[in-house]
This record gives structure tokens, C-alpha cells and sequence, in this order.
């Protein structure tokens, strides 16, 4: 399964087409940027550059427990080496 801490925007938007179109097993956790969600200390944990959206793939291919993305291309890559 994959954490994705989205809001609303084209950059949201993106990831959830292409999880959508992978298959991939995803719950949408909001982080409300108009509210400053960003900037909480649990948010920052996974995306430091406090940076929608982020993921957290709790299955990584290696076994090693949940890992954190929050950077565009590496969400796309990651999500697609689950795929293969």
C-alpha cells in the first residue's frame, strides 16, 4: 500500500493519474497547503522540502520497511518499479 499526502493541485494531480493507471493500491492522505499543513513537523518527517505531493510505499521491493518519496520523477520511478 501507498501513503500519498496529496492536496489539490496540478502536481497532486499528476501522481494520482498515474497511480490510477498503474493499478497501484493507494490511500490519499490530505496535507491542506491553504492551512499550512506542510510545515508540520509529522509532514516534514516524509518530505523535507515540505513539498506536495509525497509518498510513503509501505512494500518496498528490497523488504526493508516504509520509504518515503517527495520528489516528482523518483514517485514516478518508484511507482513503476512496483509495477514491474
Amino acid at each position: 500500500m501507498i501513503d500519498l499526502y496529496y492536496w489539490t493541485t496540478p502536481n497532486g494531480h499528476k501522481i494520482t493519474i498515474f497511480l490510477e493507471e498503474t493499478d497501484l493500491p493507494y490511500k490519499i492522505k490530505p496535507v491542506n497547503i491553504g492551512r499550512g499543513d506542510q510545515f508540520a513537523p509529522e509532514f516534514l518527517a516524509i518530505s523535507p522540502n515540505n513539498r506536495i505531493p509525497a509518498i510513503v510505499d509501505h512494500e518496498p521491493a528490497d523488504g526493508k520497511g516504509p520509504l518515503d518519496v517527495f520528489e516528482s520523477g523518483a514517485k514516478r520511478d518508484r511507482a513503476a518499479l512496483r509495477r514491474a
